[in-house]
């Protein structure tokens, strides 16, 4: 017995030692412009989740169909983009750059579990979202190097800032995301991003279905009791 509950105790802690894989963002197609869009898809193990993009667009990569191939999400040391919690880094040439200090709004299909938001060169910007992230890494990337803080600066708002050098990195907003609206703080020549997903949020139970189980976990518990009585 106690070298089963060992096995197991090992099992868990190496288990838990590897990063999960990130299903990123597969850009489609694009307008740049002030007002400009982009459409996508995460293609995940439960079925594709499309992606909607509204807001102003210095250019876009749509990978290897696209005309701009150029890697922007290379890793140098440290690596910026893989961690303990992102196993893979976002494939080269699916990338939004964008250059103003304007309003962008993210749109799913589905609610996604955890969504990993990846910067490139946010050098003297950042960004202001309406829901609250942890930064999960930051290092060396195309650009050079630099680092990203967290400020919590009221109404439901959150600042991802550059701390100097040239950021590239990974943030992630926890739980199921529908959509996310965020701010760019300054212009800039451009700074770029892409987003990925563990995949579709399991549903939650409607209030009448905790109640079926609360029923169900009674008529149970009400049983053994005779049961024990009887025995």
């Amino acid at each position: 017995m106690r070298r089963q509950a060992l096995s197991a105790a090992l099992l868990m802690i190496t288990g838990s030692a590897f990063a999960d894989t990130v299903n990123w963002a597969d850009w489609l197609s694009g307008t740049a412009g002030a007002n400009g869009s982009a459409g996508g898809t995460f293609v995940t193990a439960d079925g594709p989740v499309s992606i909607s993009y509204t807001g102003e667009v210095a250019f876009i990569q749509t990978g290897p169909s696209g005309s701009n191939l150029t890697d922007y999400f290379v890793q140098r040391t440290p690596a910026p983009f893989t961690s303990t919690l992102v196993d893979n880094r976002p494939p080269a040439a699916e990338m939004i750059a964008l250059s103003t200090a304007s309003s962008k709004t993210l749109t799913f299909s589905q609610p996604v579990n955890n969504l990993f938001f990846a910067v490139v060169s946010l050098n003297g910007n950042g960004y202001q979202f309406d829901q609250d992230f942890e930064i999960v890494s930051t290092g060396c990337g195309y650009w050079g190097c630099g680092g990203l803080t967290k400020v919590d600066v009221g109404n439901g708002q959150f600042q991802a800032n550059s701390t100097g050098g040239e950021p590239h990195g990974v943030i992630r907003f926890t739980g199921a995301v529908s959509s996310i609206t965020w701010t760019s703080l300054t212009n800039e020549y451009w700074n770029g991003f892409t987003v990925g997903t563990y995949g579709i949020a399991p549903a939650i139970p409607e209030p009448s279905t905790y109640a079926l189980m609360a029923l169900g976990l009674a008529a149970v518990g009400i049983a053994t009791r005779r049961q024990r009585r009887t025995g």
